[in-house]
């Protein structure tokens, strides 16, 4: 008898874990999308890492997320007219006009998707050695 509780916190221990898988992760990022698009799981994470890279704005965390020469780097400010345009990562922009949160999503194919939030739209394709890779970025926001 000493041993039931003991039991029956494992017990309980185990089915919490359970319901802990069973229940999905929240995905804040996806929080203004509405689309039928479903983004996989492994995308998603990929996605909110090069996030993490741009909130940090270092050049080299976001050139790991990035297939090599694929996209182009700026440091400079862009004219204001023309702030929230370019092809190109602009270091400036992503500190004061970039936006994180996923608007749109495209599937092009099994291993490439399209990514738009209201001031960028960025292109990811899976890669057998590396997993998801940004490569196509461009600012152009949603008018």
């Amino acid at each position: 008898m000493r041993n039931r509780p003991i039991v029956i916190c494992v017990s309980i221990l185990v089915c919490a874990c359970v319901m802990a898988q069973d229940k999905p992760r929240e995905k804040k990022l996806l929080k203004d999308y509405h689309g039928e698009v479903q983004l996989p799981d492994d995308l998603y994470d990929a996605y909110a890492a090069f996030i993490g890279a741009i909130e940090t704005a270092d050049f080299g965390e976001i050139l790991k997320h990035c297939l090599p020469h694929s996209v182009s780097f700026t440091t400079a400010a862009r004219p204001q007219k023309m702030r929230e345009y370019g092809p190109d990562i602009n270091i400036p922009f992503l500190k004061k006009g970039f936006h994180k949160y996923i608007l749109n999503l495209r599937k092009d194919s099994e291993d490439t998707y399209l990514i738009r939030t209201v001031s960028s739209y960025t292109w990811f394709v899976r890669t057998k050695s590396e997993g998801w890779k940004l490569y196509r970025y461009g600012d152009k926001p949603i008018e």
